[in-house]
């Protein structure tokens, strides 16, 4: 048996469809920062999420506080940085799976890392990467090919750096 916290609001989709006209840049900041330390955590031990996206992000303001409490779940896919994947073995939310897992290669930290600047984009954009397009081999075609997500107006420079050097 597996037991685990209960989220009250849910995973980041969730949270962002609830929330995101209130979240101001220190909001956005505190989450990924959260992010990026249970992610470090894991890599710190020498594995790989493999499938990180925001439903796989768990979000619960606390109460009478602004601090959040973030988690990363859905942890049974990862691995070992060193185990080999087959390509009939990828899984995940097209937009946040790294071009070079897309085109076969094993998910790796760096893979991890490019679906947390997928995260990073989505938390500054307030919608789900390429939402109005199919998640189809075209889309997959046109992400290995280089495609990422615009900026969205009104983002800080140094966000906007962050998100494409990550």
């Amino acid at each position: 048996m597996f037991v685990m916290r209960y989220y009250e609001n849910g995973d980041l989709y969730s949270y962002l469809e609830e929330s995101m006209e209130l979240l101001c840049w220190r909001d956005i900041v505190e989450i990924l920062w959260s992010i990026s330390a249970g992610l470090e955590s894991i890599h710190e031990h020498d594995l790989v999420h493999g499938y990180l996206h925001g439903g796989n992000i768990l979000i619960e303001s606390e109460m009478d506080s602004d601090t959040k409490i973030v988690a990363i779940a859905d942890t049974g896919l990862h691995g070992p940085v060193d185990k080999q994947i087959s390509s009939e073995q990828i899984y995940g939310v097209i937009p946040f799976v790294a071009p070079e897992v897309l085109d076969g290669n094993a998910i790796s930290k760096e893979s991890d890392i490019y679906s947390f600047g997928m995260i990073m984009w989505m938390l500054s954009a307030g919608i789900r990467p390429y939402k109005d397009r199919p998640h189809d081999k075209q889309l997959i075609q046109e992400i290995c090919s280089g495609l990422r997500p615009n900026v969205i107006d009104g983002t800080p420079p140094v966000f906007y750096t962050l998100i494409y050097n990550v």
